[in-house]
């Protein structure tokens, strides 16, 4: 009696210690991206201030900022496993939460290529295994149908305004502009008036919701020939974001060019 008591103990704690997580606190907004494209939505009890899509997403409990969230409220959810990302998420935040023991995984994609593989680590760990291949799979068949628009005219994608923060060479956004046929003129993430007026860019994009506070910045950069020829294109955040969706964002890129 006393080794069948035992032993149930023991499958008990197993069974808990490798079950699914059912309650999800998700710390970026590419992670609940990635979360809903993988039906994990059901899962998802809080997100953070700036996940903004899909639209439901908006009803979710909110637990702060990427860097600064609360992790009273996180505690307050009783979530059973916490995703970070490995770009947003300070290493003190990280530590923290262990701390405070919760269950911590990272969802680490550093570029376009690396994507697929994290989908699915991260739908192993979700209990949505299937999903997360298929999800992945589609992924890489729409990059590989990606064309060449741009016929390797010198581009620069301004992240932020005041500082200039511009998508460097180490960037996925870099990636992106090498699928579609940029040369990207950024070596660094960051830049000059007087560095962009020299390397003249002949293509610049932009974050939509930008227009009115780059004026003054676009009115220094006249002489190039981006603004010359009017190539000055705005685009949403969804290139931002290494999730699945990042896909839209590419496609708008090249309709951008199409359009054009």
């Amino acid at each position: 009696m006393v080794v069948l008591r035992v032993f149930l103990i023991i499958l008990i704690f197993f069974s808990s210690a490798f079950a699914d997580p059912q309650r999800i606190v998700s710390l970026a907004p590419n992670v609940t991206e990635t979360l809903y494209y993988l039906e994990a939505n059901d899962k998802l009890i809080g997100v953070t201030n700036y996940c903004n899509w899909p639209e439901e997403v908006k009803n979710k409990p909110k637990i702060g900022g990427m860097i600064n969230p609360s992790f009273e409220k996180i505690l307050s959810l009783k979530p059973d496993l916490v995703i970070i990302s490995r770009d947003g998420t300070p290493k003190e935040v990280y530590k923290r939460l262990i701390d405070l023991g919760l269950n911590v995984y990272v969802f680490a994609p550093k570029n376009l290529k690396e994507l697929p593989q994290e989908i699915i680590k991260l739908g192993n760990i979700i209990g949505r295994t299937k999903k997360a291949k298929e999800v992945a799979q589609n992924f890489q068949r729409e990059i590989n149908k990606i064309k060449k628009v741009f016929h390797g005219e010198k581009a620069l994608f301004i992240i932020w305004h005041e500082p200039i923060i511009v998508a460097g060479e180490s960037s996925h956004i870099d990636e992106i502009m090498k699928i579609l046929g940029l040369n990207n003129i950024a070596k660094f993430s960051s830049m000059n008036v007087e560095e962009i007026i020299k390397k003249n860019p002949e293509v610049i994009f932009l974050g939509t919701g930008h227009e009115v506070t780059v004026k003054h910045l676009l009115f220094q950069l006249k002489d190039t020939t981006a603004l010359k020829k009017g190539n000055i294109f705005y685009v949403s955040d969804k290139v931002y974001r290494l999730s699945p969706r990042i896909i839209e964002g590419i496609k708008e890129m090249v309709d951008i060019k199409i359009k054009k």
